[in-house]
This record gives C-alpha cells, sequence and structure tokens, in this order.
C-alpha cells in the first residue's frame, strides 16, 4: 500500500511567522517582505522540483507574481493575529510518475480549492530520500467582481433562535434582506429585554428605533471543521486514480477501517538522518517494534483463521455423517424391496425359501445399519472432544498472547516516555541492546509455533482417522 499523509494547518502573525516568508521558503525564491523590510531568500535551498499560482477565474493575473499576492495578503491583514493563509501539506506517492504527482496535485488544487475561490500557490519538494511531498499555500479571503479582498465575516440579521432561545443565522431559512425591506421585514428577530419585549431606542433626529439582534457569521465556510475531512478523503480519492488496487490510500485511520494494526509515528528530517548516519534514532525505533509487533499480530490472526476453518471444517463433516446415516434409513424403510431380488416385490409370495432369505437379508442389513450408527455416534463423540480439546487450548493460547501484547505495550509506553532523554549522539549499540531487552519477541514466536504444532498434530489425527474409517467401510455397501 501506498504511503496517505494529508496535514492541515494555519500561517499566522501571532506564531511570529510571515506570508513571505512561508512563500519564500516553500518556492525556493527571494521575496522581498514589504511589512519588515526583510529580505528571504532561499534559491539554494535544494529539493524543490517546481512550483506555481493557480488562480480563480475573478482574480487578476498580478497575482501570478509570488511578491505581490503574498505581500498584498499582509497589507490586508491587519491585526496582530491575523491568520495569512491555510497550507495543505500532502505526500505524493512514490508509485505514482513526476508527472502523474504533478497532474494529481494540480487537480486535486482545482477541484477543492481554486473552484471555491482561493488562490492557491504550491510546490514540489523531492530531495530523492523517498519522501516527495507537496506544500500547498491558500489563501483565506475571497474575491469581488472588482477584484478586490471580501471580508472574512460579515455582519447579518438573526432569522431563527435556537434550544436555548439563543439568536441563529440558519441559511435554510428566509432571512432580511436590507434592500428589499418591504417582503422581507418579517424575517428578523427582535431584540427583547427582560420582560419581553422589544427593546427600542431614542435616535436625534431620527426618533424611536426598535433594535433587531444581528451576529456575525464567516463569509465562506473554508474554516469549517467538516472540510477537513473532506479535503483529505479526496486527496485520497485522486491519488487511487493513478494507484493500482493493492496501492490504494486511505485517509482514515486503522481504527475507522476495521483494521487490527498499530499506526506507526512520523519520524521526521532529524531521526532519518540519524539513521543514514549509523546513529539510532528514538523514533525510528519505535517504528521498528511497531512493525514487529503488527507483523506478530498479523501470524496470530492467520493461525487463528486456519483454528476457525480447521473446526468448521469438522463440523461439515459431522453434518455429512448424520445426512449420511439418515438416507441408509430412509433406504431400508422406504424401498419395500430386497437388494439381493431386484426388480421383484419384496411382498409377493415366493415361497418359503425366498421369504427366509429376504428375512436374514433384512436382519442382516438392519445389523449393518446399527454397527454404522454405533461407529458414527463414537466419531461424533470423538470430534466433540477435539473441538473441545481445540477450544481449552487456543482460550490458553489468547490468554498467553494478551499477556504478552500488555507487557509489550506498556514497555513501548516505557520506551516513547523516554524519548527525550535520548540525545543524538548517544550509545548507538547500547540503545539497541536496551530495546531488544526491552521487546523480547521469542515468546510470542514460540506462541506461534506451539499454535502451528497443534494444528499439525491435530491434521495428522485427522489424517489417520480417515484413513481407518475408509478401511472400516471398504466391505459396506448399501
Amino acid at each position: 500500500m501506498a504511503i496517505y499523509h494529508c496535514s492541515i494547518k494555519i500561517i499566522s502573525r501571532a506564531g511570529g511567522r510571515s506570508a513571505v516568508a512561508s512563500a519564500a521558503y516553500r518556492s525556493g525564491e527571494k521575496l522581498y517582505n514589504e511589512e519588515t523590510g526583510l529580505t528571504h531568500d532561499f534559491t539554494k535551498k535544494g529539493g524543490v522540483v517546481m512550483n506555481e499560482i493557480i488562480l480563480p477565474d475573478n482574480a487578476p493575473e498580478r497575482f501570478k507574481d509570488r511578491s505581490i499576492l503574498w505581500n498584498e495578503v499582509q497589507q490586508i491583514e491587519k491585526r496582530s493575529d491575523a491568520q495569512f493563509a491555510r497550507e495543505v501539506e500532502v505526500a505524493l506517492p512514490a508509485e505514482m510518475s513526476r508527472s502523474q504527482q504533478i497532474e494529481c496535485v494540480r487537480e486535486y488544487i482545482r477541484d477543492n480549492f481554486v473552484t471555491q475561490g482561493m488562490i492557491a500557490d504550491w510546490a514540489l519538494h523531492d530531495k530523492g530520500d523517498g519522501n516527495p511531498h507537496a506544500h500547498i499555500m491558500l489563501t483565506l479571503r475571497g474575491l469581488d467582481e472588482q477584484e478586490k479582498w471580501l471580508p472574512k465575516q460579515k455582519s447579518v440579521f438573526a432569522n431563527a433562535r435556537d434550544d436555548q432561545g439563543k439568536a441563529i443565522f440558519d441559511p435554510s431559512l428566509p432571512s432580511y434582506d436590507p434592500k428589499n425591506r418591504e417582503e422581507t421585514f418579517m424575517y428578523r428577530i427582535p431584540q427583547l429585554d427582560a420582560e419581553g419585549n422589544q427593546k427600542t431606542r431614542i435616535r436625534k433626529g431620527k426618533g424611536t428605533e426598535y433594535l433587531w439582534e444581528k451576529i456575525t457569521i464567516p463569509v465562506n465556510d473554508w474554516n469549517d471543521y467538516s472540510k477537513a475531512e473532506i479535503w483529505r478523503a479526496s486527496w485520497a480519492e485522486h491519488c487511487n486514480r493513478y494507484l493500482t488496487p493493492e496501492n490504494q490510500i486511505d485517509h482514515r485511520s486503522y481504527a475507522r477501517q476495521g483494521i487490527d494494526r498499530v499506526p506507526t509515528i512520523h519520524e521526521g528530517v532529524t531521526a532519518r538522518s540519524m539513521e543514514r548516519e549509523g546513529k539510532e534514532a528514538d523514533r525510528c525505533l519505535i517504528n521498528r517494534n511497531i512493525r514487529e509487533r503488527n507483523l506478530i499480530r498479523k501470524q496470530m490472526a492467520d493461525v487463528a483463521k486456519e483454528i476457525t476453518d480447521y473446526i468448521t471444517k469438522k463440523a461439515g463433516e459431522i453434518l455429512e455423517r448424520f445426512k449420511e446415516f439418515g438416507r441408509s434409513i430412509g433406504t431400508v424403510k422406504g424401498t419395500g424391496r430386497n437388494a439381493g431380488y431386484s426388480g421383484k416385490a419384496a411382498g409377493r409370495d415366493r415361497g418359503n425359501n425366498g421369504g427366509e432369505l429376504e428375512s436374514a437379508g433384512t436382519v442382516g442389513r438392519i445389523h449393518e445399519l446399527k454397527q454404522y450408527a454405533e461407529k458414527t455416534e463414537s466419531d461424533i463423540t470423538r470430534a466433540e472432544r477435539s473441538i473441545a480439546d481445540t477450544d481449552q487450548r487456543i482460550a490458553e493460547l489468547k490468554s498467553v498472547i494478551k499477556e504478552k501484547e500488555a507487557d509489550r505495550n506498556g514497555r513501548l509506553d516505557k520506551l516513547k516516555q523516554r524519548r527525550s532523554a535520548i540525545h543524538a549522539g548517544g550509545n548507538a549499540g547500547s540503545d539497541r541492546r536496551s530495546a531488544e531487552r526491552e521487546y523480547p519477541t521469542s515468546e510470542l514466536n514460540s506462541a506461534i509455533a506451539d499454535i502451528r504444532s497443534f494444528l499439525a498434530d491435530i491434521s495428522a489425527q485427522e489424517k489417520n482417522y480417515a484413513t481407518t474409517k475408509n478401511a472400516a467401510r471398504s466391505g459396506y455397501r448399501l
């Protein structure tokens, strides 16, 4: 399966960041910041494969210039904690070619952002370390017909109240339009005083004015939490158009997908650099142990499936024996004919000799059926005993596995807590030996071997039983 990654974050002035510096870093260009007077030069930054700006239909062409775009964004945002841009970072599956990666990102940007009125400034990074990814910077304000920036919020008359009586604006209901007062005046919600009467105020030169509830709402829904889920799902959908069935990605967590697997953690550039230098990073160590645990869990699941299949097969064989026994009894009771005298009615008078032979044949068949019934009952008892033994063994093994997993999880949590104490230049060899002591796998592997040996014994017993059964029945015919 290809790797899925899609993170969403905000670039704001409150964090001491600037839109111009962020754009310069991601694009690998040199940009002048008019707000601070600084020049941000990232022309020597490696790994920037390409960058481009995609505009919506109503955006002016001047915003194709990265410096003009983000300096203007910083100028329109006056607050000390103003939000400049939204960044969407996505991992590009290595299974896709470079042209497919670029085409996929462009389609994703157009379908989800540009069609909604956002300006997208994106860059593709790839240092050849197996981690190609794209940074997508998006504007937070829309543009009007005159190519002017729209406000992020607007004040509107409330048109409904919630369950607590608070004034709200429901876009699904009719609302008041100041340009069409006569036909929409009834859609306003009055401000009420403590006695439940509408509030008023006296305005100089205008007399008494009635007060109505007004609230502030976003101009667009780009900041809704629901958008994050939509954008993350859309990235997976766009990538899957270029990926083979076995490499399909999914934006949902393992738990939401119903997959019994522990997710790995983000390693980061520093940890991978340490690994390349021959050192052992704690994040990479944790991931190696998580992968080992996932492998053991998969092996356990495979063994459990083998046991389930065996029990299901055994139950089916018992059912077939019951059916065969039922058909045998039906043959004796329903035919009314003797097997030794085919084509002649058993009830006709054939003389004393014929009657004696017929009686003897019937008695013999009944005796054989009784023996077969007794053998079937014995086989069923053996099968039930075998299944009971299997259930007990499975319960014991599950208990052992549960204890080992709990111990292993506790040790992994301890290792995570000690991450801050592990220095980059630490003793990698001692860390590795410590990790091996923290994560013994021999016991769990021994449990798997025990299960497989148990299944092999059962299989051998079943083969011996089948051989004995066939030999016993070789002389018996209905």
